[in-house]
């Protein structure tokens, strides 16, 4: 900021000040008592001119370093702006660095969306391009009609993560609590998976309460496909899996439980990261993508669930999903 500006944003303390020395020397001259001459007038009166003027000036230069750091910040907002030396000064100071360290977080926030959506945009038209060639050599060939349903329904499983994944950041604009009937969500569920039970001859046993939870149906829907999809996909010819409900102090429990290969120890804590697949991903050789429970655990997470994993390795695994009781929903 230029010393005129300075003195333009100051002018109407510049004006009072003169003002108020004018009328003190106005009501002195006019005093009958006092014997104050025309020429003392001018002179208290510029004189007053010249000291606010210098004050003017002091104060702008004791400012002016700030200033310089106010407008150099803009270039390199890394760093907390610093330098003030009033209680004015400081209190700009302040709210600049918050809304600096708010702009940082939602760029960091916006960077890191950018580099997930495109690490996850390579890893599914990687994923994609097998079922899709499957599909390709079924135009040329007698595909067995089994496996090309099988290439279709993971086309189709590919494109519904995508999906979710892509209004995962938007999630706000895609929702509804409300009281939803757990027992249909599961059901659905399981017949969007009817195939596979059937192929892999799993038994499978219920008994989920009549209840009703509070949750978005939707979003719901997408995380138990996912987690009977994983429990399908590692338990063996033959298998079994068990979902039911248990109740605690009015907050609802829903288990998923296998019979399949179980999680390494050593994996249990990191099922939840982008891309992981684990051990089991190796050794079984599946489609795993490392997606599925990552955006379960994020979609959990926003609908104000809970997620439990247990798992023992040849034994099985048990995924546990707690909708508590919210009162004030009613």
């Amino acid at each position: 900021m230029s010393f005129y500006k300075y003195l333009r944003d100051h002018l109407l303390l510049a004006v009072s000040v003169i003002l108020g020395v004018t009328f003190i020397e106005i009501v002195l001259f006019l005093d009958p008592f006092v014997n104050f001459q025309k020429g003392t007038l001018i002179y208290t009166w510029v004189l007053a001119i010249i000291i606010t003027i210098a004050c003017i000036g002091f104060s702008y230069y004791r400012k002016k370093s700030w200033y310089i750091n106010l407008n150099n910040y803009q270039e390199d907002l890394s760093k907390e702006l610093g330098g003030a030396k009033n209680n004015e000064q400081k209190f700009i100071q302040e709210k600049i660095n918050n809304i600096v360290l708010e702009y940082r977080k939602e760029l960091t926030d916006l960077y890191q969306n950018q580099k997930e959506q495109q690490e996850y945009t390579e890893s599914w038209v990687h994923d994609v391009k097998v079922p899709l060639a499957a599909l390709k050599l079924a135009q040329d060939t007698d595909l067995d009609p089994q496996l090309l349903s099988e290439e279709t329904e993971q086309i189709d499983y590919l494109v519904d993560q995508a999906l979710y994944f892509a209004r995962l950041n938007n999630f706000s604009n895609d929702y509804l609590i409300q009281e939803q009937n757990l027992n249909d969500i599961v059901k659905a569920s399981i017949r969007n998976n009817k195939r596979n039970f059937i192929n892999k001859r799993i038994s499978i046993n219920l008994n989920i309460t009549d209840d009703k939870v509070l949750t978005d149906e939707k979003w719901l829907s997408f995380i138990l496909n996912q987690i009977i999809a994983n429990s399908l996909k590692y338990t063996d010819q033959g298998g079994r899996i068990e979902i039911f409900t248990t109740t605690d102090e009015n907050d609802i429990s829903l288990h998923i439980k296998d019979n399949g290969i179980g999680i390494e120890p050593q994996d249990l804590s990191r099922i939840y990261k982008k891309g992981f697949t684990g051990s089991n991903g190796r050794k079984t050789g599946s489609k795993a993508t490392g997606i599925g429970l990552y955006l379960v655990k994020k979609m959990i997470d926003k609908l104000g669930h809970q997620i439990y994993v247990k798992s023992t390795v040849g034994k099985g695994t048990e995924t546990i999903i707690t909708f508590a009781d919210l009162p004030y929903y009613q």
